[in-house]
C-alpha cells in the first residue's frame, strides 16, 4: 500500500520556498507546451514522409498517434526535469511531491476512480453529442481501441499527473496557494482533452470535474501518488467499459 507523510523538511520548504517559483516559469514553460503541442507532431509527420511520400495526418494509425503523443508527453516532462533541476536547483522528485501519505488508502482511491468514471460514462450518456467526438472514431476499430487502452491505463496517467499535479499544480500553489492551484489545474487538464472531446461540450465540462477532483486530492494529500491512483483507476474502468460494451455490440451484431 502507497502510504507515508511528507517529510517536514520538505513541508519546511514549501512554506519559506528558496529560488521559488513565478510567472517566468509558467510562461516559459506555456511556450514549451504550445511549440510542442503545434510543432513536435508535424515533425514527426515530416520525418516519416521521407519514408511514405504520400502520408496524411488522416492517414496516422493508432500506433502512429500514440507515439506521437508519448513523444511530446516525454518532451513536456524532460522540460519540466530540465527548469526543476537546472533552472531552480531542486530535486525532481520532492518538486512533483512523490510522497506516500497517510490521507488516503490504495483501495479508497481505486474505486473513487471508478466511481467517478462510472459517473461520468452515466452523465455523458443523458447528454449525447449530436456527433461523435474525435475519440470515438479513432476507437472504431480493435486494434486501435486495445493499443489506446495500455497507453491511457499504463502510461498517460503518469505523464499527465506530472505535467499538472505535479509540476503545474507546485508552481501555482507557491504563488497563489491552493485556492489557485485546484480550478487552475483542472481548467488546463480540461483544454488539454478538448482535441479529443471537440464537439462534446458536455464532456469537456465533466473532464473539467475529474481535473477539480484530482486536484482537490492532490491538495488533501500534499502527495501526486493518489491523484495518480486514483487518475489510472479511472481510465481503466473508462476503457474497461467502453471495451466491454463494444465486444457486446459486436457479438448480438
Amino acid at each position: 500500500m502507497l502510504n507515508s507523510l511528507p517529510d517536514p523538511l520538505v513541508e519546511a520548504e514549501r512554506l519559506e520556498p528558496q529560488n521559488p517559483w513565478s510567472a517566468v516559469d509558467l510562461i516559459v514553460f506555456g511556450v514549451f507546451f504550445g511549440l510542442t503541442v503545434l510543432v513536435l507532431p508535424a515533425g514527426l509527420i515530416w520525418l516519416w514522409r521521407l519514408i511514405n511520400p504520400n502520408l496524411k495526418a488522416d492517414q496516422l494509425t493508432a500506433v502512429d498517434l500514440v507515439l506521437v503523443q508519448g513523444i511530446m508527453n516525454l518532451a513536456l516532462v524532460a522540460f519540466i526535469a530540465f527548469l526543476v533541476k537546472m533552472v531552480h536547483k531542486r530535486l525532481f522528485r520532492e518538486t512533483i511531491h512523490w510522497y506516500r501519505n497517510y490521507d488516503f488508502t490504495t483501495g479508497f482511491l481505486v474505486g473513487l476512480g471508478a466511481m467517478l468514471a462510472v459517473s461520468v460514462l452515466i452523465v455523458s450518456s443523458l447528454l449525447p453529442p449530436e456527433t461523435p467526438p474525435p475519440i470515438e472514431r479513432l476507437l472504431s476499430s480493435s486494434s486501435a481501441m486495445w493499443i489506446f487502452a495500455v497507453f491511457g491505463i499504463g502510461v498517460a496517467p503518469l505523464f499527465e499527473e506530472i505535467i499538472f499535479r505535479g509540476f503545474l499544480f507546485k508552481v501555482l500553489y507557491e504563488m497563489r496557494g491552493p485556492k489557485v492551484a485546484v480550478p487552475v489545474t483542472a481548467v488546463l487538464f480540461a483544454l488539454l482533452h478538448v482535441p479529443q472531446l471537440w464537439g462534446s461540450w458536455a464532456g469537456v465540462a465533466l473532464i473539467f470535474v475529474v481535473g477539480y477532483i484530482l486536484s482537490l486530492v492532490r491538495e488533501r494529500s500534499n502527495s501526486l501518488i493518489p491523484s495518480l491512483i486514483m487518475h489510472t483507476s479511472y481510465n481503466a474502468m473508462l476503457f474497461g467499459v467502453f471495451i466491454v460494451s463494444t465486444l457486446v455490440q459486436k457479438g448480438t451484431t
